[in-house]
């Protein structure tokens, strides 16, 4: 079973599934065109050296922000599945527990202020 995945909107989906590989792609071509057929002998010479190595520089940096947010996402699915079994784990336990009413209450208020919000679901 693989960790849950978080919502994602159909422009975040979009722009990592086609928008950022094909600017990895052109920028990457891009690149290696201009700098495969350069022999510079002037500064303009160095000037396309230049405007190459950054179009691979900005490639690799399109690559690695795709594989951080992958990364990342996965990562986070993962903790908060993680907590909230940990969080189900407890609260089956304190249900069980002989706990007197007023601290299960004072637990309430508690978690009501941590996590504000989630009393409107």
């Amino acid at each position: 079973m693989g960790a849950p995945r978080l919502p994602e909107t159909r422009r975040q989906r979009f722009f990592f599934a086609v928008f950022l590989p094909l600017s990895v792609l052109a920028n990457l071509s891009l690149g290696l065109l201009i700098l495969t057929g350069l022999h510079p002998e002037t500064w303009p010479g160095w000037l396309e050296v230049g405007t190459g190595a950054l179009c691979c520089v900005i490639a690799g940096w399109l690559a690695a922000a795709a594989w951080s947010k992958s990364y990342w996402h996965r990562s986070m699915a993962r903790q908060v599945a993680t907590w909230r079994r940990i969080a189900d784990a407890f609260f089956i336990w304190v249900e069980d527990a002989p706990v007197p009413p007023e601290a299960l209450h004072s637990l309430k208020i508690s978690l009501e202020e941590a996590v504000p919000g989630s009393e409107r679901r």
